[in-house]
């Protein structure tokens, strides 16, 4: 199995990364497409990034500032079952790591290049939003 492996640092505080990616609105302000659902622990959250592709994921775990653990219960292009995690830290310099985890994927999976250059989208997205605002 293959995970993927992804990093920024972004100029804000980790309580502002954080609200970004788990506050709805906030979420729905710089992630493409349509932003669905709760992100709360044991809730859905559907991404629908284009009309024809969705993705739903159940949180599993959060830890308010730190970490945000999610399992995919639906997608569009490959099989579900696998874990996301994003984990935040304070850098000296003021900025926060955002590390993001997307694992269980099969070496074979013909989606798995095409996510991994979306996740580096997605990133820049949020990095974008936190420091413009």
């Amino acid at each position: 199995m293959i995970t993927l492996h992804h990093a920024i640092k972004i100029a804000a505080p980790r309580a502002a990364v954080y609200h970004a990616l788990t506050d709805i609105a906030q979420m729905a302000a710089w992630h493409a497409g349509k932003v669905e659902g709760e992100i709360a622990e044991g809730a859905i959250l559907t991404l629908r990034p284009k009309s024809d592709t969705h993705f739903s994921w159940r949180t599993e775990t959060l830890e308010a500032n730190a970490r945000i653990v999610q399992t995919s219960l639906v997608e569009t292009d490959s099989q579900p079952g696998k874990t996301l995690t994003f984990t935040l830290a304070d850098l000296d310099d003021g900025r926060t790591l955002v590390a993001l985890s997307h694992g269980e994927w099969a070496p074979n999976d013909a989606h798995l290049p095409f996510c991994n250059t979306y996740w580096g989208e997605v990133l820049f997205h949020l990095k974008n939003f936190l420091e413009s605002a």
